[in-house]
């Protein structure tokens, strides 16, 4: 990916709700995006626009100058799951799975080959191993802390290598020890791997590091800062 962005995107939902208003943003390779805003200023819905897990009411949305957003839900799916990697506030790991188990989750979607997928398993370990969890592969989310499940969401989100992070909120359910955690996280894998992130956050920290600072407010951009 060398840039992904949306033109003229709005969102609008039955009962009169318009979340976003003509909004354009851009994203290059290797930027540490940051969009803040008040609750209910279109944040979410614009990360999961942007990465397809939702569609606008109107407007675009282009990965190196291609409209995916118009693909049909095979191809949006292919997309998510070889470029896009995601981490949410409440981690979505699912309950009957080991901690490896939901790491490997996204690679019986890409992959859909139980060959293929053995051989991420080693490089599942090895992110395990990164974030000091190897030792918990085999245990269940109801039995880590809240920076424990954090961490086996950044695991997940990176097992398929992808090209561009969105994250939401990702700081908003894990203690300060572990939001300094994820700070280190997305500075190291931006420096080390050139890897891109887009964030809707309200922690303000996050802005010692962005490349583009994102101002969202009742769906429509204010300002942006790079």
């Amino acid at each position: 990916m060398d840039k992904l962005s949306g033109e003229n995107i709005t969102k609008e939902y039955p009962g009169g709700i318009t979340a976003l208003r003509n909004v354009s943003i851009e994203v290059k390779r290797g930027d540490i995006v940051v969009v803040m805003g008040p609750s209910g200023s279109g944040k979410t819905t614009l990360i999961n626009i942007l990465g397809l897990l939702d569609v606008p009411t109107k407007g675009s949305v282009y990965l190196d100058g291609r409209e995916i957003n118009r693909l049909n839900e095979r191809e949006r799916c292919e997309i998510m799951n070889s470029s896009f990697g995601f981490i949410f506030q409440f981690f979505y790991l699912i309950p009957e799975l080991t901690v490896i188990e939901n790491i490997m989750l996204p690679l019986w979607i890409k992959e859909r080959s139980y060959r293929k997928i053995k051989s991420y398993y080693e490089e599942a370990e090895k992110l395990l191993e990164e974030f000091h969890l190897l030792k918990r592969k085999d245990a269940y989310p109801s039995h880590l802390s809240g920076g424990e499940m954090q961490k086996v969401a950044i695991c997940r989100s990176l097992i398929c290598k992808p090209d561009i992070i969105f994250a939401d909120e990702p700081t908003g359910s894990i203690d300060r020890e572990s939001s300094e955690m994820f700070f280190n996280f997305v500075q190291l894998l931006n420096k080390k791997r050139g890897m891109t992130f887009f964030i809707g956050t309200h922690n303000e920290k996050f802005l010692q590091f962005a490349t583009k600072v994102v101002y969202l407010n009742d769906g429509v951009i204010e300002k942006i800062k790079e």
